[in-house]
């Protein structure tokens, strides 16, 4: 809910704010202003990592995908590298079999330059129910992204989109054909999603969700407490997509979801 109010402002300052006026992700001042302060108060901006569900179906290869190895490195570290420039504190979710392997890799983050929080979640109730272990820990605007998926593009132009626009959640919407896996697909209308659907027997649209996204707080409002199995691609986006919750950031770079090593060969082809 937006709020009038007046404030006054050095002649330099205001020049500043409005110097970030593009047109398209801030359109005036107010926007401008809202943007800097919102970036001013997430100094340790958050990002989670789904890494829930039954351990042995995120595992290829005798190997949890996360921890595969791309040229020397683990598809998470990979990952972590790529986000800690916006999102320094890490928290990864997800079963104490996982957890406590990537914990060997990881530690507490320190030697990636992030700090990281593991969670355990205790039963496998759906990416929703997965998500939902980090309420307690999260106050503001954050990351989320799965665990097994690789990625090269910005996350700060994502988060930058985000805060431009009045949505609950934004999903980065892949149009490339590089792939040959399962996808969700999304109607857009502008940068609207409209529509949301994870098994499309006949796809609408080109335009593929990724998975990974920046969300507000309020998404836990979209999740019914106690056990139950709920899932983000089945029960949240679809809700949020009808409700007009939910805006789409097309990216152009390169995203992969690996489900195994031929996945992981073409990783490496796609490496600078």
């Amino acid at each position: 809910m937006k709020q009038k109010l007046s404030i006054t402002l050095e002649k330099g300052l205001l020049k500043e704010a409005e110097s970030l006026i593009d047109g398209l992700n801030i359109r005036n001042t107010s926007q401008a202003i809202e943007f800097l302060l919102r970036r001013s108060l997430q100094d340790k901006k958050t990002a989670v990592i789904l890494a829930g569900g039954d351990p042995k179906k995120l595992m290829s290869d005798g190997v949890y995908r996360p921890l595969m190895s791309i040229s020397g490195k683990t598809l998470i570290e990979r990952n972590i590298e790529a986000i800690r420039k916006v999102f320094k504190n890490i928290i990864i979710v997800g079963q104490a079999p996982v957890i406590t392997e990537l914990f060997k890799v990881l530690g507490d983050g320190s030697g990636l330059n992030v700090n990281i929080t593991y969670l355990e979640e205790k039963e496998t109730l759906g990416s929703a129910k997965t998500l939902e272990v980090a309420k307690k820990m999260i106050n503001s605007t954050f990351l989320f992204l799965p665990c097994d998926h690789y990625f090269d593009f910005d996350v700060g132009e994502l988060m930058k989109f985000h805060l431009a626009q009045e949505s609950v959640v934004t999903l980065s919407v892949f149009n490339k054909t590089n792939f040959d896996w399962p996808v969700a697909i999304v109607e857009m209308d502008g940068y609207r999603i409209t529509g949301y659907d994870e098994h499309p027997k006949k796809p609408k649209t080109h335009l593929r969700s990724m998975l990974i996204g920046i969300a507000e707080p309020s998404i836990f409002n979209h999740i019914p407490s106690g056990v139950l199995t709920w899932s983000l691609q089945e029960n949240v986006f679809p809700k949020l997509a009808g409700n007009g919750l939910m805006c789409g950031y097309p990216i152009s770079g390169n995203w992969v979801n690996i489900r195994s090593r031929k996945d992981v060969e073409l990783i490496k082809r796609l490496l600078p």
